[in-house]
C-alpha cells in the first residue's frame, strides 16, 4: 500500500517512524542524564545521573503533597497562569501551540497505530480500523487549525513588532518558521484533498496533495526527532517539569 505518490510505502513510514522514536527517546534520556549531572557531576563517573535526576524530580515535585502537585499541573502547566499574567496575546499563542502540538503528535501516534491494524488486518480488525480513522479526522483539523493560529501569532509578532523583531535571532526564526511550515504544508496537502473543513473544495488540487503530504510527514518527522530534544525546544518538557518541581507559584 503506498502511502504518497513519490515512493514512500508504509513499510517506509514504520522504518521512519521507529528510527524517529529511537532518537528521541535518546534526546530526552541525554537531556535527563544532564540535568542529573549538574554543573560539577561530569567528574563523577559512579554517579547514576540519570536515574538520580528522576529520582530527585519526583522528590521536589511531591514535597508538599499531592493537592499542591496538582494544583501546579492544572494552574501553571495545564493554564499557563504565569503567561498569561504576563501578556494575553503571549497566552493565546503559547495555548494554541502547546495544545495544537502535543495533541497532534500524540493523534498521529494514534492514527500510526490504526493505520497498522488496518494494513496488517490485525485481529481482523481492519473495517474497524478505517472507521476509527475516519473518526479521527476532525480532532485532527481542530487541534491543526489551534497550531496554525498559534504559530501565525508567533511570526506575526517578530515581523510586526520591533522590540520583538530586535530581539530575534536567526535561531528563533528558524525554529519558529520551522514549525510554521510544518503545519501550513500539512494543511495544503489536506486542502488540496477537497472537502476540507472551513474551506471546502476551495483549495481542491488533488495531483500536488501527495507532494505536501509526504514534505509535511518528513519535515514533522525531522523536527520531532532532531529538533525538538537537542534545541531549546526542549522547553516544551523541561518548562512543565520546573513548574512542577518549583511547586509553581504566581
Amino acid at each position: 500500500m503506498a502511502f504518497y505518490t513519490l515512493g514512500l510505502t508504509f513499510d517506509l513510514v514504520i522504518l521512519l517512524t521507529v528510527i524517529v522514536l529511537a532518537v528521541w527517546i535518546y534526546g530526552i534520556y541525554f537531556n535527563f542524564k544532564k540535568w542529573g549531572l549538574g554543573s560539577t557531576g561530569y567528574h563523577d563517573q559512579l554517579r547514576n545521573s540519570f536515574w538520580l535526576f528522576i529520582a530527585t524530580w519526583i522528590h521536589e515535585a511531591f514535597k508538599e503533597g499531592v493537592w499542591v502537585f496538582l494544583r501546579t499541573v492544572v494552574l501553571d502547566v495545564l493554564l499557563l497562569r504565569r503567561t498569561l499574567a504576563r501578556s494575553p496575546v503571549r497566552w493565546v499563542m503559547h495555548m494554541c501551540m502547546f495544545y495544537g502540538f502535543l495533541t497532534l503528535a500524540a493523534l498521529s501516534g494514534l492514527g500510526l497505530m490504526i493505520d497498522i491494524v488496518e494494513h496488517f488486518n490485525l485481529l481482523g480488525l481492519a473495517e474497524q480500523a478505517e472507521i476509527a480513522k475516519e473518526a479521527l479526522s476532525l480532532p485532527f483539523d481542530i487541534f491543526g487549525y489551534l497550531l496554525l493560529i498559534g504559530s501565525t501569532i508567533a511570526v506575526s509578532r517578530r515581523i510586526l513588532l520591533k522590540f520583538v523583531r530586535d530581539n530575534t535571532t536567526a535561531y528563533d526564526a528558524f525554529l519558529i518558521g520551522a514549525v510554521f511550515l510544518i503545519t501550513i504544508t500539512g494543511f495544503y496537502a489536506e486542502w488540496m484533498r477537497g472537502n476540507a473543513l472551513l474551506v471546502g473544495n476551495a483549495f481542491e488540487f488533488p495531483i500536488y496533495a501527495p507532494h505536501f503530504a509526504l514534505i509535511h510527514t518528513v519535515l514533522a518527522l525531522g523536527l520531532f526527532a532532531f529538533v525538538l530534544p537537542w534545541t531549546k525546544y526542549i522547553h516544551v518538557i523541561a518548562t512543565p517539569m520546573t513548574l512542577l518541581a518549583n511547586r509553581g507559584g504566581e
